[in-house]
């Protein structure tokens, strides 16, 4: 008895007065302050290892990077760059609906900070690394409409370039350009595989070699790009240092009644995919935005794994620096076939939305009110009727409180 009632003072004294509850902006409990720190990029923690890429923390990889990110003359018709869909004033994105290069594209341009934390790339997930993604733009008929072929010989013919590129790979190998076709790609237009499946196997390696370090040095760039410091963070690391009239002063009463709305389970579920400092738990949701027939279809994950598994460029490939037991996310990605991943896409970031509308994987929504009305009443009938969402049932200024906390996070 006499231990049972000494737990309970303890328990007591080391609960939070009234008073101390008060004094924190619309009295946030301590369940609160530790989920707005879990959400708080102070939690971030540095750049997670990119065993595939041996350069990807080499400032002079990053720098020779920076040059070919911003470079239009890798594209096919010499005014694109990577840096056309991803610019840095939007938040590494490009405000369109659905991205465009050469073509218009099916799916929307996500934000590249914090993709240097994600073991999937694309909306998809059909890449296992920032590298081995950054190759596929360079090919994609609708975007850079370009070869690795051309890219290779561009890179390599730039006494610059070649020079940063031989500082950090070694010598590049010997290719008689003379003779290769300007174009050759195993992926895209048929002329094109045709030019590079009439190329012996080692000359293709070699192309795929360069292409690969190529890739590497982008990935270097792209882990350079952290992410910006937002009110919100500013907001809980006042909370923190016990400095409530900074917090207080950060913040305003409709955007703590959506804070209140956001970490509440029963009423959003908002935290079931969007949590930790990103706001994304980088995993694949069904939420009935797949297209499964008509125009411009979108399976979504379903087809994003098989392809993430047969490329030639993953962790397990022949261009990998990493040895096989390093590659975690490749060799522990669940292949269940009962696993929903029809209609499945990656949870985004909720940060820099106002940078980085449209929203969505195929840019439906041009605002946050109509996405939080989206979410309010999800589809219940047709093909996309069976999603992982449940209604919630709030109130308008429930809502416009819940975009006025999301808008905290620019």
């Amino acid at each position: 008895m006499v231990v049972r009632r000494a737990l309970i003072l303890l328990l007591i004294l080391m609960a939070p007065s009234p008073a101390a509850l008060a004094e924190r902006p619309g009295g946030l409990t301590d369940r609160d302050l530790r989920i707005l720190q879990s959400l708080s990029l102070a939690e971030l923690g540095p750049v997670p290892p990119s065993p595939s890429n041996r350069v990807a923390d080499s400032q002079r990889a990053a720098a020779l990077g920076k040059g070919l990110f911003f470079d239009t003359s890798l594209s096919l018709d010499g005014s694109l760059s990577c840096a056309s869909c991803h610019q840095p004033e939007k938040a590494y994105t490009d405000g369109k609906p659905l991205a465009e290069g050469v073509g218009r594209t099916a799916r929307n341009t996500p934000t590249l900070y914090g993709a240097a934390y994600l073991d999937w790339l694309y909306w998809d997930g059909r890449r296992d690394s920032l590298w081995s993604q950054a190759l596929i733009p360079f090919e994609a008929p609708s975007e850079m409409g370009g070869s690795r072929v051309f890219v290779v010989h561009r890179v390599l013919s730039d006494p610059e370039y070649r020079e940063a590129y031989q500082a950090l790979f070694g010598a590049p190998p010997d290719l008689d350009w003379d003779t290769l076709p300007e174009q050759a790609t195993p992926i895209g237009e048929v002329q094109k595989q045709n030019a590079w499946y009439r190329l012996s196997r080692p000359v293709q390696r070699k192309i795929n070699a360069v292409f690969a370090n190529i890739g590497k040095t982008l990935e270097a760039f792209q882990r350079t790009l952290h992410p910006p410091e937002t009110r919100f963070d500013r907001f809980v690391s006042a909370l923190n240092q016990g400095n409530m009239v900074q917090a207080r002063e950060l913040v305003t009463e409709q955007e703590l009644a959506g804070i209140k709305l956001y970490t509440d389970d029963q009423r959003t579920q908002c935290l079931r995919c969007h949590n930790g400092p990103m706001f994304s738990n980088g995993g694949f949701h069904n939420i009935g935005t797949g297209r499964f027939s008509g125009e411009n279809m979108d399976f979504g994950r379903v087809f994003g794994l098989q392809a993430v598994l047969m490329d030639e460029f993953n962790c397990l490939g022949d261009y990998s620096d990493a040895s096989a037991d390093q590659c975690n996310a490749l060799n522990h990605v669940s292949q269940d076939v009962h696993q929903s991943l029809h209609g499945a896409f990656k949870t985004p970031t909720l940060r820099y939305l106002e940078q980085t509308g449209p929203y969505f994987h195929d840019g439906r929504f041009s605002s946050l009110e109509a996405v939080i009305n989206y979410y309010q009443d999800p589809p219940d009938s047709g093909p996309n009727r069976m999603h992982e969402l449940q209604d919630m049932d709030l109130t308008e200024k429930e809502r416009n409180a819940l975009v006025a906390f999301l808008k905290m996070l620019n």
